[in-house]
């Protein structure tokens, strides 16, 4: 019994130190993810529109990297919704 209650002391304490940290939710991360990326977008699609810009490489490259972002935080944000749905099912 004593190393139960050793156990839960132990959890108790290392839950205690986890509810002291700030993590943003799930949603919130994804959300910032797609603002990023539809920013880069944005300042790419203005480099490669604009006359004066010779070097193209380095935005089309980008509008790629920016657009995969904006993919994985709409993915952080489905898989979220997807969790909290099971959840919901299991506990009710």
């Amino acid at each position: 019994m004593s190393g139960i209650n050793a156990s839960l002391n132990k959890m108790n304490s290392i839950s205690g130190a986890l509810s002291s940290i700030n993590l943003p939710s799930a949603v919130s991360s994804g959300s910032t993810a797609i603002a990023n990326g539809s920013q880069s977008l944005n300042r790419d699609a203005q480099q490669i529109a604009n006359p004066g810009n010779q070097d193209l490489l380095d935005p089309l490259t980008n509008l790629s990297q920016s657009n995969l972002l904006a993919e994985a935080g709409a993915d952080v944000i489905r898989a979220s919704n997807n969790m909290l749905g099971t959840l919901l099912d299991i506990f009710a």
